[in-house]
């Protein structure tokens, strides 16, 4: 038994097919005694939270027990096999490589041979010896700095200077407490400050400090933390303002990339991932700080949890620093416990409390709109159709008349009736028919089609339970996993434990219910909130009104509602002005919002929660919350991240009414009834425990103390994560290289501690620069750190539609990379036009996440420049990090380096997907890959004649879900043998990496000696081991060859991460041009396409530039990225079914100088391909086998 990091379904013993398919695979039919069950089931419990790898069950079982071990390992995820062996997949994967490209390695290596510190470098530490290389420890240093506060001294505190905003700072509640809270945080080392919302404190509690330190003349240094970076901004601004000086003087602030700070600075508002980077240069940078504030500490996001367990280790060692901790609403158990009983001082609110409205209020704003929800009547067909329909589902039903599909599909297609039509006298849909009959590859193809897993027949079945009444246990399997993928849940208020309802009159009780039964509650009502803001119009004159949204997405339709689409502000837009917050935007664009407007003019605040803390917007009278959030989790045991919306919690209600009226009555509409208030969390859940810890990691070891395991520090947080979650987050770290056997980082960990991005995707952007296609890796890896650009549209119509969309984007590619690249590049275009709403709303895209790209874009290349990869001019500047950012071929092989271990496998024989976790995956629905080319209806047999479709044996995903037995793989592209050998794998091999046909590697001979799979003329290749289960077999020349290429490569990436800013040399250009011959050589070789205008760089347009109202509402306007994007489904098909043929023609290559006038994006059918009826090209002579074998064991 071998541990698994994700589950799946994996065959238990061999079994005819007829077996399979008339008996249930579930735990049914396998019956054993109770008290095995019951010692099996813990046995694997403990196993799978264990540190071992693998256990072994008592050879006495008998094989009915066996096969229930089996069938339960499958269900958890874990690898099971018999102890010899015999179940373990070995798969021989060949690949071609020309003489040409053996030539041109052949002499790259005579010109610039591998060189023994090369061979010594990328050896583990372990078999370096005494050639081992220490880095130097200026240069460790030098990486731990990058991003932190300087260095200065304590110093007196100037006087502070007279301002117009003397009275305002004497009105506030904390003004009452100074002298009391000046003592305590004297005389304590820790203090923990709850002030309400308005109160002061986080103005206010630092100037006490400089103007205390100022009284008595004691030098003082004082570091102020916010969540944010506006928060960090405006509260350093205003509390310059309110001393009388300019920002940068005695006040100034720290943000990543941008800093206000002189040496004359004693007090600095930063963020809590600067002071983070700040500790990383080591304990001793806090030895001249006297206060660090953590202000807003209840938000709990993984770094300010990660800051309080490195401060109380600090606040150890300097007995005169002093740490104060503030928040409006947090758990004050959990802090004193956590500092070991720490005074508290409470500090009252403001006097303007304002009024807090829930759902009941206004909900007959919606009265009108209940009374028209009506569900559509099926009668509103013709009297022929439904006849032809009820026909159709009869024949497969009764009859189990396969062919009847045909027509039933023709009709759905044809006459536009719905793929969830039902029967008029059953209720029952073709989905449940095809499931209950068995029909599993009709089942595929109506679920591609749209048709809704959750629609019930007239006995209340849904299709999972017709599957299952009927004992389909296949389609069981498949319904079970499009219903986890899809994610459809629903909660409804009645079964919450809480309840309030003595407040309500009967009337607006049935309101409520009525709303809530006719709208999801767990979305956001934007009609609603319309209707909310237009009475907020008609009933005052003045006053901004503040709309806390879950997210951009919101944002952006809200915008576009209040600006176009609703005509009772759009014809009064003069009147009004919309500001935008979100934590991606630009700082400078997030200003905006704290100007006063001219009288006569309105603001109005689209926000997520950035808006709840530290920021005061004075002019905000009303506040309506939408009640949501959006929050991401992670599922350790699948590497699975899920940005969800969720509830808020109710300190983040209580927050959100404290912006209302911040200097006057103001007014808070909650979206939400007093019940669900009741049922929140009483604080949101801390990142720490639902957050990926990969980059937590990382930082860890900046911070922990010398040979502390990371698991140790980790532990001594307020809530410490599960030990599982470290575990696998240190376990990937080591995986990607950014960290060694040991837990030390490597030269690539310390790098990826400094981007914004995961490590994984901070491994791709890095290769890129070095591989000089930075560009197009930019926008892909900013696409997949936020999330999936295409929406899913509801009508099965349209679903069909966006599946196209993103094949036209894919353009024969196999790559879902290649259409989020190109749907990005013609958005771009599309926004230079003008037209961007529209071109979102025709391709089915997100323009909210789009502008999130630009954002995100912009501060990685920043920090890119700020580390030395990117200079601003000459070697390493942005042309020269773009060289070869037109070649696919080059921009997969950054992919493959960043995506390892994500690699599938193609099963050709048993035509399926395999990986070194799962035995059998699946394409997601909403992959490119997931059927071949098709103009409207999908075939038959999809996932099977997807895979026979592919024109290589290797894929790499972004992300592998499992939903009940099935695993299904996102974002995926085709990629080549020969860039899966040269990129995939760790860096540093060990010295018997490369085994000659004389000695064969350890465990394979054992293995496959009693195998008959295997042909005997694989006695006379070589053994390439990159891991334990991916290992080349190939002819010992060509090893050897491939094994120099790698070490030359990663010798240059490792020089690259000693020195990022270091001029290349000679041997730097030959290796890059040698790679690019090879990977280039076999890209065509695959037949795979090469789209043109990849490399183009984005046109320089500010993030937050609104959408032109004229040019998005003409139906008829066609722009040139519209054009590009004319479908001849026709002519994919044939270009498919010829590419399947030949596989196998050349590119025409394409000079920088073309690049900068073409579009973004080429159809599929454009002149710019090389034509696919062309005749294919001779076969090169002499070409080279390389063989792989694929082990599916981890053992």
């Amino acid at each position: 038994m071998s541990r698994s990091t994700s589950a799946s379904p994996r065959p238990g013993s061999a079994q005819s097919s007829q077996a399979a398919a008339s008996k249930p695979k579930g735990f049914k039919d396998i019956r054993i005694d109770e008290e095995v069950k019951i010692a099996v089931n813990i046995a694997l419990e403990r196993f799978r939270y264990g540190d071992q790898k693998e256990m072994e069950f008592p050879s006495s079982l008998t094989s009915t027990e066996r096969a229930f071990i089996h069938r339960l390992a499958q269900s958890l995820g874990l690898i099971s096999k018999k102890k010899d062996g015999s179940e373990m997949a070995h798969t021989v994967m060949t690949c071609t490589l020309t003489h040409s490209m053996k030539h041109a390695i052949h002499n790259l290596i005579q010109r610039f041979p591998v060189t023994n510190k090369e061979r010594t470098d990328l050896l583990p530490k372990t078999e370096r010896g005494n050639a081992l290389t220490v880095e130097p420890e200026n240069n460790r240093e030098m990486n731990r700095t990058s991003g932190r506060l300087n260095n200065g001294i304590p110093q007196v505190p100037p006087k502070r200077g007279e301002s117009e905003l003397d009275a305002f700072r004497q009105s506030l509640p904390v003004f009452e407490k100074q002298d009391e809270t000046v003592k305590i945080i004297k005389d304590n080392r820790v203090v923990l400050i709850v002030g309400e919302t308005g109160s002061g404190k986080t103005t206010q509690i630092p100037q006490f400090l400089l103007d205390d330190c100022y009284k008595n003349g004691i030098p003082c240094r004082i570091f102020c933390t916010q969540p944010r970076r506006l928060a960090a901004i405006a509260v350093a601004e205003r509390v310059a303002a309110e001393r009388g000086e300019k920002i940068g003087q005695t006040i100034g602030y720290q943000i990543r990339l941008e800093s206000r700070v002189s040496p004359k600075t004693s007090l600095i508002f930063c963020t809590n991932g600067v002071l983070l980077r700040t500790l990383m240069a080591g304990d001793s940078t806090l030895a001249a700080v006297t206060h660090v504030i953590v202000d807003e500490v209840h938000e709990r996001d993984c770094f300010s949890d990660f800051l309080l367990t490195k401060l109380r280790d600090l606040i150890q060692k300097h007995p005169c620093l002093r740490l104060v901790l503030s928040s409006a609403a947090l758990d004050v158990n959990l802090f004193v416990r956590y500092f070991t009983g720490c005074p508290i001082i409470y500090i009252q609110g403001r006097p303007f409390e304002p009024s807090s409205l829930h759902h009941r209020v206004f909900s007959f704003l919606h009265l009108f709109w209940f009374a028209s929800q009506n569900e559509k009547d099926v009668n509103s067909l013709e009297p022929w159709l439904v006849k032809e329909m009820d026909a159709c589902l009869s024949d497969i039903w009764l009859r189990k008349d396969i062919d009847a599909f045909a027509q039933l599909f023709h009709l759905i297609l044809s006459e536009n009736v719905s793929v969830d039509y039902r029967h008029s006298e059953t209720s029952a849909a073709p989905l449940m028919i095809a499931a209950g009959r068995g029909f599993l590859s009709q089942v595929e193809q109506l679920l591609s089609m749209g048709a809704n897993v959750s629609v019930k027949a007239s006995n209340g079945w849904t299709a999972l339970d017709w599957a299952k009444r009927f004992g389909q246990s296949d389609i069981v399997d498949l319904l079970e996993s499009f219903n986890s993928a899809v994610e459809v849940g629903n909660l409804d208020e009645s079964i919450l434990v809480q309840s309030d309802g003595g407040e309500l009159s009967q009337e607006e009780k049935e309101i409520l219910s009525v709303y809530h039964h006719s709208f999801d509650d767990e979305k956001v009502d934007l009609d609603l909130i319309m209707h909310l803001l237009y009475n907020i119009f008609q009933s005052s004159d003045d006053g901004a009104v503040l709309i806390f949204l879950p997210g951009y997405d919101e944002i952006v339709g809200l915008r576009d509602r209040i600006l176009y689409d609703d005509k009772r502000f759009a014809d009064n837009s003069h009147k009004l002005q919309v500001f935008m917050l979100h934590s991606n935007m630009q700082t400078s664009d997030q200003k905006k919002v704290l100007k006063t407007l001219p009288g006569g003019i309105r603001k109005i605040i689209l926000s997520t929660n950035i808006a709840e803390t530290s920021i005061t917007v004075n002019d905000v009278v009303f506040v309506i919350d939408s009640g949501k959030v959006k929050e991401k989790s992670f599922d350790a045991l699948n590497y699975v991240t899920m940005l969800k919306m969720v509830w808020i919690s109710k300190a983040s209600a209580i927050q959100r009414k404290g912006r209302a009226g911040r200097c006057r009555p103001g007014v808070c509409f909650h979206l939400f009834s007093r019940l669900r208030f009741q049922n929140l969390l009483e604080f949101q859940t801390p990142e720490l425990l639902r957050m990926p810890l990969q980059e937590l990691c990382l930082h860890t070891k900046l911070l922990a103390p010398i040979n502390c395991p990371i698991a140790d520090f980790l532990a001594k947080a307020p809530e410490p994560p599960p030990s599982l979650i470290v575990r696998n987050a240190v376990a990937m770290l080591k995986t990607v290289d950014a960290m060694d056997n040991w837990e030390d980082l490597t030269e690539l960990g310390y790098h990826l501690a400094d981007l914004p991005v995961e490590p994984h995707l901070g491994k791709m952007v890095l290769c890129a620069v070095v591989l000089k296609c930075l560009d197009p890796i930019l926008t892909i890896a900013c696409t997949l750190a936020y999330r999936d650009p295409f929406v899913l549209p509801m009508q099965p119509s349209q679903k069909r539609a966006s599946m196209l969309c993103r094949k036209r984007f894919a353009a024969g590619t196999f790559s879902d990379h290649m259409a989020l690249l190109r749907a990005f590049q013609a958005w771009q275009k599309a926004r230079s036009d003008g037209w961007e709403r529209a071109f979102c709303e025709k391709n089915f895209l997100s323009q909210a996440t789009m502008e999130i790209i630009i954002g995100m874009r912009t501060q990685l290349l920043g920090q890119l420049r700020a580390t030395g990869f990117v200079r601003a001019r000459g070697g390493g500047d942005i042309r020269d990090v773009n060289t070869n950012s037109e070649n696919w071929a080059v921009v997969k092989a950054a992919l493959v380096a960043g995506m390892y271990p994500n690699l599938i496998h193609v099963d050709r024989e048993n035509i399926m997907l395999t990986s070194s976790r799962e035995k059998k995956v699946r394409f997601h629905p909403n992959s490119v890959l997931s059927q071949p080319q098709y103009k409207k209806l999908p075939p038959a047999n999809g996932q099977a004649m997807a895979i026979q479709a592919l024109p290589t044996d290797w894929l790499i995903y972004d992300e592998m879900t499992r939903a009940h037995r099935i695993a299904n793989i996102r974002c995926c592209s085709a990629v080549t043998p020969i860039s899966v050998a040269l990129f995939a794998g760790p860096a540093r091999l060990c010295s018997t990496a490369l085994q000659e046909p004389s000695s064969r590697v350890d465990g394979v001979t054992n293995d496959s000696s009693d195998s008959e799979m295997e042909d005997k003329s694989t006695s006379k290749m070589a053994t390439l081991k990159l891991e334990d289960w991916l290992n080349f077999r190939i002819d010992p020349e060509t090893a050897r060859l491939i094994l120099q290429l790698r070490q030359k490569w990663h010798g240059l990436f490792l020089r690259r991460m000693r020195a990022p800013s270091k001029p290349w040399i000679q041997v730097d250009e030959a290796t890059i041009r040698a790679i690019i011959g090879v990977l280039s050589s076999e890209e065509q070789a695959a037949g795979l396409q090469q789209p043109s205008g990849i490399g183009q760089r984005p046109r320089p347009i500010s993030s937050e530039e609104p959408p032109v109202s004229s040019s998005w509402r003409s139906n008829s306007r066609k722009s040139s990225a519209e054009t590009e994007f004319s479908d001849d489904s026709s002519s994919l098909k044939s270009q498919q079914q010829q590419r399947y043929k030949d596989r196998g023609f050349l590119h025409p290559k394409r000079s920088s100088d073309e690049r900068s006038d073409q579009s973004s994006v080429k159809s599929t059918d454009s002149s710019n391909y090389p034509s696919p009826c062309a005749s294919p090209s001779p076969p090169p002579s002499g070409k080279v086998n390389i063989k792989c074998l694929f082990f599916l064991s981890l053992s």
